[in-house]
């Protein structure tokens, strides 16, 4: 049997280390964290190669003196508590003694200081955790701190990060969630060469986000606040009309800390109830102010999650403020004028277009692996529609009346009714395109690029520092879709190509809504790779909406495109796509046995 050590304390400082320094991101947080609590007001944060390379933050705060800055070297050495008792009332970002001392084990450090009012500046040099060099330097007041090389002394951490994109849109993520809780901070962010943030300060909330989003987004949301005993909800909430799919720009802050706070989040959801369509996620920033005795900061040494005391109770106050901001801000519908259904209008179908319904028709295999897909477009096969449908479709197909043509029509612009032998079949529009779309993109993306469109002129598309950094983890997937996307400067790109679809679609809103998802870790289940993930959700964004009006051609094409993928019973969400009633269900309905 092993005998029990105690390790030295280089070991000791990589596993604190491990607990607070994640990633990247976590360095740049616990390093911005220490200088807003010093009281800063301007900041300037320098990252290259995604952090991994060289992490520079320098803030205008009260600084340090010699004495206090070689303790800071030091695990479990704090400015911000002093006994037990603190711990239960922390109003600090920060709080932990580890940060520094573990960041600075696991890379090459410098810090330079000067304490506020004057006094000599102090530059102390740190590699692997020791203290290299102490000695006076001349700097006005403020701190900078310089992190080199991060993990270049534990290379198993450094070789699970994720790709520098990725690790750059964690980054970019922090910094956002902190320029939100601090307005009246200036900040500067660039990579390398290019600036990602260049924010004044800021009086109000929206005035943050005129400049980071603009006035037309800004337009999109509703201001809340509410008040209770002991709790205090404010913030801004998007309108029920302009939510997306997926979760989009959902921040919590609990006394003034950027938090993850999903039962907060699904309170403000809660809100909600009964004016959002299924699937769409509202655009969120709560501000939830409690007793600091009531909230326990000290759940995790990566200070993301608290505790509250009476979490109960906080979740119901951010469930009615959001629920009066909406009923402040609700505007009537107008009423409707009746008319006549356009199918309606155009006479009896075109029953040529009816493929899937007409006898002997030929259908479209799914494409192999390797061909040309305008091959496959223009030629048909020598399997009918009963012998080329397998799995679920093969019992619809069963059902076809090959003898009577039925018709077909759009219900209220969302569904397609078809006639079969044995009663009526409900096909939902855009679960079905979604489905159709899913498919054809994942064979793109493993295959060959599907050929985009070329545009007349390039349309320049400004995105946020979010959507930029995953464009940029992503353009390669994305290219495969179709777009030829190049950067425009700064935030911008220009788009020369979309995607060749025969549906109309916006491709500009497509890419800004797959870029505001794929931003979102929780936008894909686990077990989903990349490729899947990017067609999941770009054949959600591009697919055929509920509301469009189609064509006699256009839906006998979504019929024949559905029958012919793997799963058409299903969308990629797991939701119906068909649903059936039986002729026999009908009659009895009508009390006819």
């Amino acid at each position: 049997m092993a005998s029990v050590r105690v390790l030295p304390e280089g070991v000791v400082n990589k596993i604190a280390a491990g607990e607070v320094v994640e990633r990247p991101a976590s360095v740049v947080k616990e390093l911005v964290d220490n200088a807003l609590d010093a009281g800063a007001r301007r900041l300037e944060v320098a990252l290259e190669s995604a952090g991994l390379e060289r992490i520079t933050i320098a803030d205008d705060g009260s600084g340090m003196d010699a004495d206090d800055a070689i303790r800071a070297f030091e695990r479990h050495a704090t400015s911000k508590i002093a006994t037990a008792v603190d711990l239960d009332r922390i109003e600090t970002l920060g709080f932990r003694g580890e940060a520094l001392p573990s960041i600075a084990a696991v890379s090459r450090l410098t810090l330079e200081t000067a304490p506020k009012g004057g006094g000599e500046a102090t530059r102390i040099r740190v590699d692997s955790g020791e203290i290299a060099v102490v000695e006076p330097i001349a700097r006005g007041e403020g701190t900078t701190v310089d992190v080199r090389g991060l993990f270049f002394n534990t290379p198993a951490r450094r070789k699970f990060l994720k790709t520098h994109s990725t690790e750059q849109a964690n980054n970019v993520r922090r910094m956002l969630e902190l320029a939100l809780a601090r307005l009246e901070v200036g900040w500067r962010v660039t990579h390398g060469r290019r600036s990602i943030l260049d924010l004044p300060p800021a009086r109000t909330l929206i005035e943050r986000l005129t400049s980071l989003h603009g006035p037309a987004y800004v337009n999109t949301l509703l201001p809340m606040g509410d008040s209770a005993s002991d709790v205090t909800v404010r913030g801004l909430v998007q309108r029920a009309a302009a939510a997306g799919a997926g979760r989009r720009r959902q921040f919590v802050f609990v006394n003034g800390r950027p938090v993850d706070a999903n039962e907060l989040v699904r309170a403000a959801l809660s809100g909600y109830r009964s004016t959002l369509p299924a699937g769409a996620r509202p655009d969120l920033y709560l501000f939830i102010e409690v007793e600091s005795d009531q909230v326990d900061v000290n759940v995790h040494p990566s200070k993301r999650e608290v505790r509250l005391r009476s979490g109960a109770r906080v979740a119901n106050a951010v469930e009615e403020a959001v629920r009066s901001a909406l009923g402040a801000g609700h505007v009537a519908a107008r009423p409707l004028k009746p008319r006549v259904d356009r199918v309606a209008e155009a006479g009896p179908p075109d029953l040529g277009q009816l493929g899937l319904f007409l006898p002997g028709r030929r259908a479209k295999p799914r494409r192999a692996p390797g061909t040309d897909r305008s091959a496959d477009e223009s030629q048909a096969t020598d399997a009918t529609i009963a012998g080329r449908i397998t799995g679920p479709g093969e019992e619809l197909a069963e059902v076809i009346d090959r003898e009577v043509l039925p018709s077909i029509w759009q219900l209220h612009n969302r569904y397609i009714l078809a006639q079969t032998s044995t009663g009526v079949v409900f096909i939902d529009q855009h679960s079905a395109h979604e489905r159709i779309l899913y498919e054809e993109v994942v064979d793109d993306i493993r295959e060959r690029p599907r050929p985009g469109q070329r545009l007349l002129f390039p349309t320049v598309l400004h995105l946020t520092p979010e959507q930029f950094a995953t464009w940029e983890s992503y353009r390669g997937l994305i290219g495969r879709l179709g777009f030829e996307i190049e950067p425009f400067g700064g935030d911008s790109i220009a788009i020369a190509a979309v995607p060749a679809f025969r549906h109309v679609f916006d491709p500009e809103t497509a890419l800004a809504d797959l870029l505001d998802d794929l931003s979102d870790p929780g936008a894909g289940s686990a077990d989903m790779n990349q490729h899947e993930r990017v067609a999941r959700l770009f054949a959600c964004k591009a697919a055929i909406k509920a509301g469009q009006p189609l064509t006699q051609t256009e839906m006998g094409e979504v019929i024949d495109r559905l029958f012919a993928t793997e799963l058409p019973y299903d969308d990629v969400h797991g939701r119906p796509a068909v649903v059936q009633i039986a002729l026999e269900d009908l009659n009895r309905q009508f009390g006819r046995h």
